[in-house]
């Protein structure tokens, strides 16, 4: 840890000591017991029969899901990965990296055949990717 979390510790303690409320002396007071005219508490209202009931009229209110079923691609992340993919693909190589002739090829051919050269045969195309601006 750094050494000057020790020096502010300290400064930390009072600044929470004056902003965090007084804790009470005096427990607290125990409750009345409920009136007959006053509401059960909630959890005594709570059973397995009231939640039954109150699922039943929230699934009645509700409109019918599989009346239109949401597509797969809505929430999906593939247009943006995609997106992601083909901008970091775009971008310009280092002239001095290993993908240098990214969008300058270092071959020679027509359709029919391709020779594809490496090495030191590849200089003039890297020259010529410099030259082109194919790179940075």
């Amino acid at each position: 840890m750094p050494a000057h979390f020790f020096a502010i510790l300290p400064m930390m303690f009072i600044v929470l000591a004056g902003v965090l409320p007084p804790r009470a002396a005096a427990a607290p007071a125990p409750m009345a017991p409920a009136s007959p005219e006053a509401p059960l508490p909630l959890r005594a209202r709570l059973d397995d029969e009231a939640i039954r009931q109150a699922v039943r009229e929230t699934l009645a209110q509700s409109p019918d899901q599989s009346a239109s079923p949401a597509s797969g691609d809505v929430l999906s992340g593939d247009r943006y990965q995609a997106f992601s993919r083909d901008f970091k693909e775009a971008k310009k190589p280092s002239c001095l990296g290993p993908d240098a002739l990214k969008f300058q090829p270092s071959s020679i051919g027509t359709r029919n055949w391709n020779i594809g050269l490496g090495g030191l045969f590849a200089l003039p195309f890297w020259a010529a990717a410099i030259a082109r601006g194919k790179c940075q």
